[in-house]
């Protein structure tokens, strides 16, 4: 998860990324280096295709690379060999770009590197040096350009300390608003006012005491609105004296803009890339969110970063991570389990993943989050949700306590970048710790499994950890549970002893879930007689337990190992063995308690009651009689007429008391109950012999039958008995969606339908017994 998220940032970046193996010749020099991977923003600022290079040497993709002026390879190959970081900025004469370059070796002999593209920044300050030669080259004929340059000139008189404007050119007429009668024979105080005056006198001054030319960027507040200048000044000297300035100012306003523009997205690329080397070099959580955060906050210079936390099971918001500046009041502390409902003009935006952005937290229009927001002394704010896995999880909050600040959408846009870095940093971490506790725990249960218990029985079999007990536990009846109520009650079986267990034991004991019904238990420093009283508790909780279809019975077993020469292995098969003892004595008892509990169950949730039961019994005999069945037989039938639907147990209540007709569905799911009573009389031994019986039950002498279809003798004959004597019952009691037949009417039935539904022999019998 972690490498696929590195991938994708690196794809998405906006620098260009290189990853190199350096090439050594036999003398261990560095000769040469090869490409294994570049990314889009590489392949864009140097036009070198990913796909043309990768694998490949470099000096095959630029063969003149080391006839320049720059041995590249000897340089990165310092950088790779002694794991220096060197960030540089280099003319490419094979690619014909400057670029500024950091170069770093995660290993020795290989080496990253991340570009950025600054050929037109290099070639805009050669621009301005070649401006400023041009500057004083003029200034030193200034009758001949004075009116033709398109500069913005002007020429002052030094004068008993005073400097007074004689003129200006046109072009400084326009720029500035003022016109050749404003300005004569002022001073610079009279012309901008004290403040900007005396600072423009300041610069002046350096002049007249340098007695050459300067040159210097100023902000002035003109008529024609605040521009920003890059201005020379060059004295003119008689005698030694300075008796005028020349002043050529050029307005460079769009220009530091522009710059400043670059510089933030140089700090922004900072930043990111920053946040980025974090997220790879830091594998604390805790430590990679603090660092993150102060990052954030130095970067952009503000007073305090915090990181807030959901809680969503108590709907509360808490400030989990903070950062502040020298000199600002950390609010970590009082700011913890705020109740989401008293602010929900703000993590209504927040959920609807809106940005809160206030030059002046006076302007939030919601009282409620002032009143939080002014005992932090906070005079602007920037909060950007966090969301993690598409989920809200809370925000990342940026303070600025000392001035009012203005929030441009490149430091939103930069921001949001790093708070999806640090967002899908906690949601890979968090995935980690799923893994990991994957890994060692039963999912169903949440105890340790039997790899981690394995572990831990090596770890703790040393002379002192003795005496080390164990005790090995099984539940009883989860197959016949699982057949009988369906694996859903088996798993919530699972679960209830696992919780009994738990309780049972101390807080150093070592659970585990060993196998599909089998717990182990390691008592490290406890005795034979120690382990005892927790096996005493386990059961007693068992006994106590009354909830659910299935009374809860663990078969239990423990051994200890008291000397280090006795096998720790030997002891776990000692404590198995004695629970097998135990779960062999127990599980006639155990099963017949089932048995009775699927019974009752059967009786509570469905229309089958036991008289219907006892009336099956006694109608079924008497044929069985007539026929001249066995004794057996006799046994199995009396066996079969109240256990035959005893699979209804796992058929849902609202369709086995449904007052009208089932639908196809439903039908579907009632036609399941005869195989799934087989599976529950095959797993118990006491029913296995009409096992088969259960299943055919509702099988009908023309094949129509289900499940398997059978016709005729093919159907076991007690299955035959069963179908005429449980269609009389059912058709002669009163049903939730019927009145019950009469005698005469239910026996005229079972007539009609033998040869079809039922086996004509024994609707013959049956009508002379009934008839009696």
């Amino acid at each position: 998860m972690e490498e696929k998220f590195i991938q994708e940032l690196l794809k998405q970046a906006p620098f260009g990324y290189a990853y190199h193996k350096l090439v050594l010749n036999e003398q261990g020099e560095p000769e040469d280096y090869i490409f294994l991977d570049v990314n889009p923003a590489f392949e864009a600022m140097t036009g070198l295709k990913r796909e043309n290079i990768l694998g490949k040497r470099v000096t095959e993709v630029l063969p003149g690379i080391r006839k320049g002026s720059f041995d590249w390879v000897a340089f990165y190959g310092r950088v790779a060999i002694t794991g220096e970081r060197q960030e540089f900025t280099q003319y490419a004469e094979t690619l014909g770009r400057w670029y500024k370059i950091t170069a770093f070796s995660p290993q020795r002999e290989y080496f990253v590197t991340f570009f950025q593209d600054v050929t037109s920044e290099m070639e805009h300050i050669e621009v301005l040096k070649n401006q400023k030669k041009q500057i004083e080259k003029l200034s030193r004929d200034l009758n001949t350009i004075f009116n033709s340059t398109q500069d913005a000139m002007f020429l002052a008189r030094v004068e008993d300390g005073e400097f007074r404007y004689i003129r200006n050119n046109a072009a400084h007429q326009k720029l500035t608003g003022f016109r050749l009668e404003e300005l004569k024979d002022k001073t610079p105080v009279e012309l901008f006012g004290k403040e900007i005056g005396e600072a423009v006198q300041a610069n002046y001054q350096r002049c007249v005491d340098a007695k050459s030319a300067i040159t210097y960027e100023e902000t002035l507040v003109l008529p024609a609105g605040e521009r920003v200048w890059l201005t020379t000044l060059t004295p003119v000297l008689e005698r030694g004296k300075v008796k005028y300035l020349v002043g050529s100012s050029r307005d460079i306003t769009l220009q530091k803009k522009a710059e400043a523009k670059l510089q933030k997205m140089l700090q922004y690329e900072k930043l990111i890339s920053g946040l980025f080397f974090l997220t790879i070099r830091e594998t604390e959580p805790e430590v990679f969110i603090f660092k993150a955060l102060r990052m954030m906050g130095e970067s952009l210079k503000v007073s305090r970063v915090y990181l807030f936390e959901t809680d969503r099971e108590k709907g509360t918001m808490s400030n989990t991570f903070e950062w502040t500046a020298p000199g600002i009041t950390p609010q970590k502390e009082n700011l913890q389990e705020i109740p989401e409902s008293e602010l929900t003009w703000w993590v209504d935006r927040l959920k609807n993943r809106e940005v809160i952005n206030y030059r002046d937290i006076e302007d939030i229009p919601d009282e409620k989050t002032k009143e939080i927001l002014k005992p932090q002394e906070i005079k602007s704010l920037l909060v950007l949700p966090v969301y993690v896995k598409g989920d809200y999880s809370g925000f990342i909050g940026f303070d600025d306590c000392l001035k009012n600040r203005e929030w441009s959408e490149a430091d939103i846009n930069c921001l949001q970048l790093a708070a999806m870095i640090v967002s899908e940093y906690i949601l890979s971490k968090k995935y980690e710790e799923k893994i990991l506790f994957l890994s060692y725990h039963d999912h169903l249960t949440g105890l340790y499994n039997r790899r981690f218990m394995e572990e831990e029985i090596k770890r703790l079999d040393t002379p002192r950890h003795l005496p080390v007990s164990v005790i090995v536990g099984d539940i009883n009846g989860l197959k016949l549970t699982n057949n009988g109520f369906g694996h859903r009650v088996g798993d919530l079986l699972l679960k209830k002893a696992a919780e009994v267990i738990k309780e049972s034991c101390r807080r150093e004991d070592i659970i585990a879930r060993w196998g599909g019904d089998e717990f182990v238990i390691l008592l490290p420093r406890t005795d034979m007689k120690a382990a005892g009283e927790i096996v005493r508790r386990i059961k007693n909780k068992c006994a106590l337990d009354s909830e659910g279809p299935i009374q809860l019975s663990i078969a239990l077993g423990y051994a200890t190992k008291n000397r280090a020469e006795e096998n720790i292995w030997q002891v776990l098969k000692e404590a198995e063995e004695w629970m097998y003892r135990h779960k062999f004595l127990q599980s006639k008892s155990y099963r017949n308690a089932v048995i009775s509990s699927l019974k009752a169950t059967l009786f509570e949730k469905s229309m089958e009651t036991e008289e219907h039961a006892e009336r099956l019994r006694g109608i079924t005999l008497k044929i069985a009689n007539r026929l001249g069945l066995s004794a057996k037989q006799m046994d199995e039938l009396e066996l079969l007429a109240v256990l035959h639907d005893i699979g209804k147990v796992a058929i849902r209540e609202s369709i086995l008391m449904k007052p009208g007709e089932l639908t196809e569905e439903e039908w579907k799911e009632m036609k399941k109950h005869p195989e799934i009573g087989y599976r529950i009389a095959l797993n118990t031994p006491e029913l296995a012999s009409i096992a088969e019986y259960i299943l055919y039950h509702h099988e009908r002498w023309d094949g129509k039958g289900y499940p398997r279809g059978l016709k005729g003798e093919e159907i076991p004959l007690l299955c035959r008995i069963l179908a005429v004597a449980d269609a009389y019952d059912a058709m002669t009691s009163d049903r939730t969606y019927r009145k019950a037949m009469s005698r005469e009417e239910a026996i005229a039935e079972i007539k009609r339908n033998a040869g079809t539904q039922f086996d004509p022999a024994v609707v013959e019998v049956f009508i002379r017994i009934i008839s009696a």
